[in-house]
């Protein structure tokens, strides 16, 4: 049977059966409450993790629209019914658990039929336990009601179930639904059946396909009583989405190279789009234009930036004229912001004050700076706007429709005699024109009338280390030369903030322990330590006495990968690096006196299968002198999970490569 969009209900019946049909073949377990067979206490590993203290039978949630629990119209009901079994005594914290509900200014969400059971097994027969009234307490934390559970009769070995249903006011808000847990889960499911009177956008997320993605359609009547209409009965189609995956295993532990694993938890969520009813349409999707007029609006954002703000002005006069708009000029202003003011620490959007009272007390989180960066450059006739952005441990903002929850950072545009430079006056490490590594994130907002989406992505920024080291024979039987280094952009950021805790005397002194006996350190410093919009540098005179009969020579000297950040040998989300990489290591030196080279490395090129990344390891010799050559290149900083092998691979040569000595053995 042919079935159209709009669907009679027994096209439905035949659509739902062959979903049930497909979803059993896929290994849907049978979700019947109290259904425990006594099969299910058998496994006492499961090959999903081997580890795990628990594991989740099933998990299943389902949403569904009712006018019943609401005079308002629509109330949407989230049902959840889990199952899950404790294998050892490290599960057993699951017996315990929070339902937590929001109560404030007449929203209120309740919980209704709170059900649940421990299951065990007996002489082969399985035995049941009910969770009563005696097992559940209320208590109350600020506006939120929370019901605890306490399980009885729990022991390793032990299944639990769980079911209860949540009445959440009006249409504005569908849970979002994740599959991965901290646990692995044999089944996840999510149902979510819509009356097509709301639009919602729906975000998936996640590396895996879906074991089932299924939409079913069907027609339904609903009494309903929305704000400005007559009470009425609506009828039309309503859109039940299903969505399914089998074995999905627990969140991993973050790994190196990663942003944050709410990036990469399988997951759907849900936006409130539009609403459509009786030929009145209403957009609840804010647009960047709308956004960014409330925010400039905002107390306690964009109010008072342009403001006349002559309290200023006294102060700034020491600073620059005020006809001065040249990039001199700019970078004094932003100097004297980040130098004169401390950081709290604390990210956000929102200012926690006015721009007067940063101003007076010289200190404020993140907003509080860089929007009296902005006010200040406004005041001194720059073309100047805030602009908002996800750090990396933030998450990924959603670039479709403006979210404001997804934002978490402001910083400062500025335009100077033709450029538009990107600042954050809230570290003291960081330049002009420098923004910190937790930035380089995706796309930006710039709150003005451009509108402009501005990339801040890690493949824009290269991070290069240059190091050069020579060693030359010397009148008094040493070998003796310099080892110099210039650091890249974030770790001179990086470099600058240790030096803040520490003396630079220190620093050497540490790295002087680290060396051997017959290695003697002189003169050393920084270069540019004071200069933030500078590459720091960083260089000593060194000496080498050998008397030994062999000597084990290797090269570099402290830029050495002993181990491989890329340990694991799967992966299962992308690698993501805050930048490109781009170091180089150049040594040249004289075999010392006495000695001839018994031994070199081998040179070698491992070069990416793609080409976006290669490692060279260069050795030659003439027989009197070394040169050495090593160059790590990745002109991406994103790798797919299907490319991890190859970079691991890459990773692990390069740890090889930098353990072997240069090898020179004694002749006179």
């Amino acid at each position: 049977m042919k079935c159209a969009f709009s669907l009679v209900p027994g096209c439905v019946l035949i659509l739902l059966l062959t979903f049930l049909d497909t979803a059993a073949q896929s290994g849907r377990p049978d979700m019947t409450f109290g259904a425990v067979p006594a099969e299910d206490f058998a496994p006492v590993v499961y090959d999903l993790d081997s580890n795990a203290n628990a594991v989740y039978l099933f998990d299943h949630g389902e949403v569904s629209f009712d006018a019943r629990y609401s005079t308002y119209g629509f109330s949407i009901v989230y049902e959840r019914h889990a199952r899950i079994r404790i294998l050892n005594k490290n599960g057993l914290g699951l017996a315990t658990m929070g339902l937590a509900t929001l109560h404030h200014k007449g929203y209120d969400v309740y919980i209704d039929d709170l059900r649940g059971a421990t299951y065990n097994l007996q002489d082969g027969k399985v035995v049941v336990t009910k969770l009563d009234k005696s097992n559940i307490f209320k208590d109350k934390d600020g506006f939120h009601n929370i019901e605890k559970l306490a399980f009885p009769d729990v022991r390793e070995g032990s299944i639990i179930e769980y079911s209860y249903r949540v009445v959440y006011p009006g249409f504005a808000y569908i849970p979002e639904w994740e599959f991965q847990l901290n646990y692995p889960v044999l089944w996840s499911e999510y149902e979510v059946t819509v009356p097509a009177l709301y639009d919602y956008f729906v975000k998936t997320q996640g590396h895996r396909l879906f074991t089932v993605d299924t939409v079913l359609f069907s027609s339904a009547s609903f009494a309903v009583n929305l704000s400005g209409f007559r009470p009425a009965t609506w009828s039309g189609r309503t859109i039940h989405h299903i969505w399914a995956l089998r074995d999905a295993g627990p969140m991993e532990k973050k790994e190196p190279y990663t942003t944050t694993l709410r990036n990469h938890v399988q997951k759907v969520q849900f936006q409130l789009s539009a609403l459509r009813y009786d030929g009145y349409e209403k957009d609840y999707m804010e647009s960047w234009p709308k956004l960014t007029e409330q925010l400039l609006k905002n107390t306690m954002f964009g109010e008072s930036l342009d403001d006349r703000n002559h309290w200023m002005d006294d102060e700034l006069k020491k600073i620059v004229p005020s006809q001065d708009r040249s990039l001199p000029a700019a970078q004094k202003i932003f100097s004297y912001v980040r130098d004169q003011y401390s950081f709290t620490d604390q990210e956000g959007i929102y200012r926690s004050q006015t721009i007067r009272k940063t101003w007076e007390e010289k200190k404020g989180n993140v907003a509080d700076l860089n929007l009296l960066l902005t006010a200040i450059y406004r005041h001194m006739g720059f073309e100047a706007s805030p602009v908002i952005l996800s750090t990396r441990s933030h998450g990924f903002p959603l670039e479709q429709f403006p979210l404001l929850n997804d934002y978490n950072y402001v910083v400062t545009r500025v335009q100077v005699e033709g450029r538009y430079y990107l600042l954050d006056a809230s570290r003291p490490v960081d330049g002009f024109g420098q923004l910190p590594e937790i930035c380089y994130n995706g796309m930006a907002r710039a709150l003005d009338s451009s509108h402009d989406v501005i990339p801040i992505v890690p493949d824009s920024v290269t991070e290069r280390r240059r190091t050069q080291v020579m060693l030359y024979n010397d009148s008094a039987g040493a070998l003796s030369g310099d080892y110099s280094r210039v650091d890249g952009v974030f770790e001179s950021m990086e470099m600058r903030n240790r030096m803040k805790r520490e003396k630079p005397e220190d620093f050497f002194e540490n790295l002087r322990k680290t060396m051997a006996e017959h290695k003697q350190m002189t003169e050393y410093g920084f270069d540019s330590l004071a200069i933030p919009e500078q590459p720091l540098g960083w260089h000593y005179s060194m000496t080498y006495r050998f008397a030994q009969k062999t000597i084990y020579f290797n090269p570099i000297m402290h830029e050495r990968l002993n181990n491989n950040p890329l340990e694991n040998p799967e992966r299962h989300y992308p690698v993501e690096m805050p930048y490109r990489i781009d170091n180089s290591y150049i040594l040249h030196m004289d075999v010392p006196k006495g000695y001839a080279i018994e031994q070199l490395p081998k040179s070698i090129r491992y070069l990416l299968q793609d080409g976006s990344g290669v490692f060279e390891y260069q050795v030659q010799s003439d027989g009197k002198s070394v040169d050495f050559q090593t160059r790590l290149q990745l002109k991406r900083s994103n790798y797919s999970i299907e490319e991890y092998p190859d970079l691991r691979s890459l990773y692990a040569l390069i740890v090889q490569k930098e353990k072997e000595p240069i090898i020179f053995k004694k002749i006179n």
